[in-house]
């Protein structure tokens, strides 16, 4: 996602919009609702709400780092408030874009 002038909306724009297309999502009996933040490299961070939503001390949402190339999620994370979603969005994508770069690297010394 990106603003009228190309630079990246703040990260809690980017959590609160994702809430938002979350809760939009219909209900489905045995499963959660699910929606993407942000692709970085091989990695996807999302957001998705589990069945026990809405109990005491249930997160509002998770996140999740799952990397794409393996289809398998790297870590997630309960989130209760705000700061726990920018915290978990920051950390994520710092992760995901070492992994890139750790990529990267790796291709570049196979052809050279």
């Amino acid at each position: 996602m990106t603003s009228s002038d190309g630079a990246a909306p703040p990260i809690n724009t980017t959590i609160l919009r994702g809430y938002g297309k979350l809760l939009g999502i219909p209900h489905i009996a045995h499963g959660s609702r699910s929606v993407a933040l942000e692709r970085v490299g091989d990695c996807e961070i999302s957001m998705f709400e589990t069945l026990g939503a809405g109990l005491p001390d249930s997160p509002l949402f998770w996140m999740e780092l799952f990397d794409l190339r393996i289809d398998a999620s790297l870590d997630s994370r309960g989130c209760h408030t705000m700061s726990d979603a920018v915290a978990a969005f920051e950390d994520f994508s710092l992760r995901a874009s070492r992994l890139a770069e750790a990529s990267l690297r790796a291709a570049a010394e196979t052809i050279g």
